[in-house]
């Protein structure tokens, strides 16, 4: 992916638990291809550099229900950037926050005992005053 925007084109155009890698991201890795995963939910969309930012998955927070579920997120960033991504998780009292700093694009997946409370935060590497765009790509397992 290798789309970014200036942040005048963005003002002007737009106002308005565990987490496991599953594998490398790096050159000598083959490609990641979010197509080819099955993913029920995917979401295009665009954050600002260099800052940390909530909701990158779409949801201000996250509930999960009376089951055990694995997520399983295929992200598709520009080939020069990276996307820190940080779930923090409670459970029972504990908070559990599992960092993915790997560049490129990325494949990880996070899983949530019953009842647990989550929020996905995101930090993207890029040229300063930019908006960059992702792809995530999500699908739940029961676990």
């Amino acid at each position: 992916m290798k789309r970014t925007i200036s942040v005048l084109a963005v003002t002007t155009g737009v106002l308005g638990a565990t987490l496991t890698g599953i594998g490398p991201a790096s050159a000598a890795t083959p490609i990641v291809d979010c197509s080819t995963g099955g993913y029920t939910r995917v979401l295009t969309s665009y954050v600002p550099t260099n800052v940390q930012r909530p909701a990158v998955d779409g949801h201000s927070y996250n509930i999960g229900g009376p089951l055990a579920y694995t997520y399983e997120v295929c992200l598709d960033i520009p080939d020069t950037s990276t996307f820190t991504i940080e779930v923090r998780i409670w459970n029972n009292g504990t908070q559990t926050v599992f960092v993915d700093d790997r560049p490129g694009d990325k494949v990880f997946r996070y899983s949530l005992d019953p009842n647990s409370f989550w929020q996905v935060y995101g930090t993207m590497t890029g040229p300063d005053s930019t908006y960059i765009y992702y792809t995530w790509n999500e699908k739940q397992i029961q676990a």
